[in-house]
């Protein structure tokens, strides 16, 4: 199968040279055999699967709806939409119509939004339903309905997309035919360094549609390297945590590209699972990572399937036995989730990228040993690195975007772009240390990164935290700003306290995190892939984000150990769903036996804690030591925060 793929890998690129390297070019190939199943998606129960021809059909039909309505008019269109098989068929339809699409971020806030949108003259916006933004909308069912002839006019050669905005400038990037071609290009010498990346399960290579194609990750990793070569892309219902892994297991992926935030809420919740079982079979779970690594750098191929069996009873519960490749970007990766995700068989790899440059490297190498480094590979065939006397990495080559738009203003790209990315080189090997924009000059002078000092600290019980530079007597000091769950039990509070002070202990004198602040409210945007630095900034100057001491919190633990805020909410939750007075319901009262509920009633008030505290099923096991009362529902629901 292996064989298979590498030379359709290798006749399609070898087409793609042939031709004026265009999108039109990217187009036909990539449809070329209609049979293939380009996606597959779900209703919860069974799996539907979308051909490339069934897709070039829609297309088609598409195409000429769009140029009915909007005309070949070579404008900006704008394509509203999270991740689906409408999205691909509504983006090549713009192009094929004449036009041109911009891929509007859907996690941009709407005023941000608007902007991007207003400045690039777009009058319409395609999308699958209608949007908040005031402009014309086409939806996608719309289009199909519409009885138009058929078109077969010129396709246009350019897209554009914008950053994730965390500068808090509005950036957009402009790319045409040519550049994705050269990303196209790298997939070659991917496939020659690493070839697992082409290893299917059961004669499939299933890759999850999880990075959204608004973002260049998603647009060039996602669905740019794997539909141009007739692979499957498996779409999600919804982004929660349980979806994912369900989804994963169902579809039989295996290919999962993310953001480090999916990685360390999965590392997350397995060292909570590991930590809450017995001493005995925590230290059989480390023996088995050990012993698993050291038999992928032997072996990795082998090393894999028996690390997934030794440790199935882990692997069986997260994404299943089927994946085979992993690629994580988009922003700093802790060492300790790369060297978890490797050890049980899912082999996680590092990579870099920007809106502005694409993907231009991947660490590819198969042995844990060099994952592990946490470097982010040696740059692709079409692109050049290299590092400025002040450590900034600067990138060159034919994939990089065409040109841009910053605040408005037009600005072609540089021949060496600079990407603001701190980056040291050892061996031949990158690593990136942190942004330019976000060092904190210490007490003595020297500059602090602050990506290097947040990978100090290991804080599961963190919804999420953040190393930044803040004001203090008049100057910027070294902060962390934590965000914790409101209803975290008061023990794991003050061991959470405890362990960040004990942490900062062991850091040098000079890079100690000087002032710790705690919030209950979000530190990023629900939607956002990372903690920008800027945005708490703001948030915090604006007071949309509060924050209290960190000894505050410790504080309040005592008082909190007997009046807890989660005995609180649940209490007044069961009372609502009972329909009686929250007096009534005391903690230690027996739902049926003392307060006459039914079982509908008992399965109601499951229903509502699991959608208040976000749960997911609980396992058998959990189901037999399930009970009946409010403080029996609040120790279920602190084991599984």
């Amino acid at each position: 199968m292996n064989q298979e793929i590498n030379k359709r890998v290798k006749t399609r690129l070898s087409a793609l040279k042939n031709t004026a390297e265009s999108f039109e070019a990217v187009y036909n190939i990539m449809f070329s055999d209609g049979a293939r199943v380009l996606a597959e998606t779900s209703d919860g129960f069974r799996i539907k699967r979308h051909t490339y021809g069934q897709i070039k059909q829609r297309v088609e039909k598409l195409s000429a709806a769009l140029y009915q309505t909007v005309g070949a008019t070579h404008a900006w269109v704008g394509l509203e939409m999270e991740n689906s098989v409408d999205w691909i068929a509504a983006f090549w339809a713009i192009l094929r119509s004449g036009n041109k699409p911009y891929l509007i971020n859907c996690r941009h806030s709407q005023k941000l939004a608007e902007d991007l949108v207003r400045t690039l003259g777009i009058t319409h916006i395609v999308s699958d339903k209608k949007g908040n933004l005031p402009f014309a909308y086409l939806t996608v069912a719309e289009l199909e309905a519409a009885d138009a002839p058929t078109f077969a006019g010129e396709f246009e050669n350019e897209l554009a997309l914008s950053t994730s905005a965390t500068t808090l400038n509005e950036v957009v990037c402009f790319y045409t035919g040519k550049q994705i071609t050269e990303q196209l290009y790298n997939s070659w010498d991917i496939v020659q360094t690493s070839p697992a990346i082409a290893t299917h399960y059961h004669g499939q290579l299933k890759l999850l549609a999880f990075l959204p194609f608004y973002h260049i990750f998603g647009l060039a990793a996602v669905y740019f390297w794997f539909s141009f070569f007739g692979c499957t892309l498996v779409f999600l219902r919804d982004y929660g945590a349980q979806t994912i892994l369900k989804t994963c297991r169902k579809h039989e992926v295996t290919h999962i590209f993310a953001v480090p935030m999916l990685w360390h809420t999965i590392e997350k919740q397995l060292t909570k699972e590991i930590a809450s079982r017995s001493e005995a079979e925590q230290k059989r779970f480390a023996r088995g990572k050990k012993l698993a690594t050291a038999l992928q750098n032997i072996s990795p191929r082998l090393g894999g399937h028996i690390a997934r069996w030794l440790l199935r009873e882990v692997t069986d519960k997260v994404f299943g036995r089927s994946v085979r490749f992993c690629i994580s970007g988009g922003s700093s990766l802790r060492s300790s989730a790369l060297e978890l995700f490797n050890a049980i068989g899912y082999p996680l790899h590092n990579g870099y990228g920007m809106s502005e440059v694409g993907i231009t490297s991947v660490e590819l190498r198969s042995r844990p040993k060099y994952r592990n480094k946490n470097a982010i590979g040696r740059p692709f065939g079409s692109v050049e690195y290299r590092i400025t006397d002040e450590g900034v990495l600067q990138v060159k080559g034919g994939s990089i975007c065409d040109r841009l738009l910053f605040n408005g203003e037009e600005r072609p790209t540089p021949e060496w772009f600079d990407t603001g990315d701190i980056v040291e080189c050892i061996d031949g090997d990158y690593y990136i240390r942190g942004r330019t924009g976000d060092r904190v000059i210490g007490e003595s002078g020297e500059n602090i990164n602050p990506d290097m000092i947040e990978q100090h600290f290991d804080l599961p019980d963190a919804e999420s935290f953040s190393v930044l530079g803040m004001p203090a007597d008049g100057k910027e000091v070294l902060t962390m700003v934590v965000q914790i769950n409101p209803f975290l039990p008061a023990d794991r509070k003050e061991a959470l306290a405890k362990a960040i002070y004990a942490a900062n202990g062991t850091l040098p004198l000079t890079m100690q995190v000087a002032q710790f602040f705690v919030t209950t409210q979000a530190i990023a945007p629900p939607t956002a892939v990372k903690v920008s630095r800027r945005y708490l900034q703001r948030a915090v100057e604006n007071g949309d984000v509060t924050l209290a001491p960190l000894s505050a919190l410790r504080d309040t633990v005592q008082s909190e150990k007997a009046d807890s805020p989660l005995l609180a909410e649940v209490t007044a939750l069961t009372a609502k769903v009972l329909g009686r007075e929250i007096e009534e319901i005391t903690p230690d009262a027996h739902l049926i036996t003392d307060l006459g509920a039914s079982s509908i009633q008992y399965f109601g008030v499951l229903t509502a804690l699991a959608d208040r505290f976000g749960l997911s099923e609980p396992s058998q096991a959990e189901k037999e030591t399930f009970r009946y009362t409010v403080r029996e529902f609040c120790e279920y629901i602190e084991r599984h925060l």
